[in-house]
């Protein structure tokens, strides 16, 4: 994570200072590759210093910060809201330095994962230490790291597994699509296409400000992530889960048929408005409770130490994916599809809160191990060509 500040760095100089758009460009690509790696390395470095009875309520941290920065940018880019400093626009892009900045000065102090010292360095007294210094308790470091010793008892083997190892395995293969999914659900669920095109539905709803809304959408962003962090660990992140998808089906279904009403008779259908204003608010509140923070938490929970790094690149990557195929359809699907689009996005949802009802297990303050043989029980039902 240190090191993933430099490319931050060399990406808000080379933005902010950009005399030219392949400036700008190349420093955007420094940007996206710290913006990949942290995506990566930080959920799991968060759950893997957290205490098991907050680690639900700690890892939602790493979403949250992520709906923050979201709003601080649609804050930014309300017209007028900066009008006093637009001609010095490019320093925006400079931003993205003070995390950089306050990570370099603060990471130094931070313990070193201690399942990294264990497994990787196979350095169990720095692990001990490590534990000790997070926990301030060596009795309870103490038996962390004989959970983590049992852990590797358990494990699939006693080196790090390959990557073709994560698809020979049943067990590993469908943790690993159980991964994919989430990040999957995430992204697909159109989020993004209500974000970044927030100004151009809350518009086509009747709203005079769409500017405005998409800022305070944002704001509910924030609100119901902080809101999450509690229920996390009571309810669990399988409910949660669930909880969030069937709210966000409901939404969707309340959005589309609205629009379709508005399509088909605009002069005389005043109430497909604030009906699509409401299901587009409703939607980022129940995305926010659980579908926005759970895929980075869960991948941290389902694997084994010896799978987790490389797991964790996979389904990470996979989030990006879908995020970038969301944002590059978005536009063309609507206007091939307008006013059905939000139909597809139900549809999307939908799969994924049936594919989470039957595979995704409860992994609230469960054991590595024991999520395991859960999910390696679920694997048996099927025939070794499906999973």
């Amino acid at each position: 994570m240190m090191l993933n500040n430099v490319p931050v760095l060399i990406g808000t100089v080379l933005m902010s200072v950009a005399w030219n758009k392949y400036f700008f460009l190349i420093g955007r690509i420094f940007i996206g590759f710290g913006c990949g790696i942290a995506t990566g390395v930080a959920p799991m470095y968060i759950s893997e210093i957290s205490p098991v009875s907050v680690k639900g309520a700690v890892g939602v941290s790493h979403q949250f910060m992520i709906t923050f920065g979201i709003l601080i940018a649609f804050v930014m880019s309300i017209k007028g809201a900066l009008s006093s400093f637009s001609e010095y626009w490019h320093m925006y892009f400079a931003f993205p330095a003070l995390p950089a900045l306050y990570q370099l000065i603060l990471l130094p102090l931070c313990p070193e994962s201690p399942n990294w010292l264990y497994y990787n360095k196979e350095r169990e007294d720095l692990a001990r230490a490590a534990l000790t210094k997070l926990r301030n308790s060596r009795s309870v470091a103490d038996q962390e790291v004989d959970a983590m010793i049992k852990e590797r008892t358990t494990a699939t083997s006693s080196v790090m597994v390959s990557y073709k190892q994560l698809f020979s395995d049943r067990t590993l293969r469908l943790t690993l699509i159980i991964g994919l999914a989430l990040q999957g659900a995430q992204q697909l669920s159109g989020v993004n296409a209500i974000l970044n095109y927030g100004p151009d539905i809350l518009k086509t709803a009747g709203l005079t400000n769409p500017d405005l809304g998409t800022g305070l959408l944002g704001g509910i962003n924030v609100f119901m992530t902080f809101v999450s962090v509690p229920l996390m660990d009571k309810l669990g992140r399988r409910s949660l889960m669930l909880l969030g998808q069937g709210g966000m089906i409901l939404s969707f279904i309340g959005l589309a048929i609205a629009q379709k009403i508005h399509y088909g008779s605009p002069d005389g259908s005043s109430w497909t408005a604030p009906v699509s204003v409401a299901t587009v608010v409703t939607f980022i509140i129940f995305f926010a409770v659980g579908p926005g923070s759970i895929p980075w938490l869960i991948i941290a929970e389902i694997f084994t130490a010896d799978a987790r790094g490389k797991a964790s690149s996979l389904c990470v990557g996979a989030n990006w994916v879908c995020n970038l195929l969301v944002v590059l359809t978005y536009d063309q699907l609507n206007k091939a599809l307008s006013p059905n689009t939000f139909f597809l996005y139900t549809g999307i949802v939908t799969f994924f809160f049936i594919f989470t009802i039957f595979f995704v297990p409860e992994t609230k303050k469960k054991p590595v191990e024991q999520i395991v043989r859960e999910i390696k029980t679920q694997a048996e039902k099927f025939p070794p060509t499906v999973f």
